[in-house]
């Protein structure tokens, strides 16, 4: 995989930009990019949607890769540094931080705009990363811990009278319960409560996670 991952990069590199030479040639790289070991991986549901990002990211950067002792590891941890990135905002409840997330707009020297996740580097968002890991830390854990109590009690009930039409029983507060504390599938889910993966995944993607982020930014303000 070393001698393939450097011959690809070298190609798309030397290639005329654009080209369908050096699209082929960059199709061809995506596909071992899913194949490297070590690669970030993420439980969150739309870790997808990161990984997608990171390879339209990778797609337009891949000039700016700078090779070490091992292509290989170089550039797993060069994907790394920006698929975190992406997971990370992924979980981004707190519209505190929400200038510090990858895809903030910036200007560079000429006064073009661009993002922060376009200008950085890989070793810097890693420290990035650790310094922001490190300011929100201890907000997290307690804001972590709040929200769990949260959902086993419901207090309000806003969770429980969240349901689907005609399934009471697919409420949010069971669905928190089922795939945030207990970790379960929603194909097993489903199968418990008798109801379609699409509706249950609908469910709580338009209304359980709007309602849990909610929650989680009021406990979050708490000093």
């Amino acid at each position: 995989m070393e001698d393939q991952l450097r011959d690809l990069i070298t190609q798309i590199c030397q290639s005329q930009n654009p080209s369908p030479e050096r699209q082929k040639v960059l199709n061809r790289l995506l596909i071992l990019i899913q194949q490297l070991p070590g690669l970030y991986r993420s439980s969150h549901q739309n870790y997808p949607e990161a990984f997608n990002r990171t390879l339209e990211w990778a797609s337009k950067n891949i000039q700016n890769f700078q090779p070490g002792s091992s292509w290989e590891k170089s550039f797993v941890i060069w994907i790394n540094g920006y698929l975190k990135w992406r997971v990370r905002d992924l979980y981004i409840a707190d519209n505190k931080y929400e200038n510090e997330s990858i895809d903030k707009p910036i200007n560079d020297d000429e006064g073009q705009s661009t993002t922060l996740g376009e200008k950085l580097p890989a070793n810097t968002l890693s420290l990035l990363e650790m310094k922001i890991a490190e300011l929100q830390q201890a907000k997290r854990q307690r804001q972590g811990i709040a929200v769990q109590e949260y959902i086993k009690t419901d207090p309000e009930e806003k969770l429980k009278t969240s349901h689907p039409r005609k399934h009471p029983e697919c409420n949010c507060h069971v669905l928190a319960i089922r795939l945030l504390l207990e970790e379960k599938r929603i194909s097993n889910i489903s199968r418990e409560i008798s109801i379609s993966n699409q509706t249950l995944y609908s469910h709580w993607k338009r209304k359980c996670l709007p309602l849990l982020q909610e929650i989680s930014s009021k406990f979050g303000e708490q000093p």
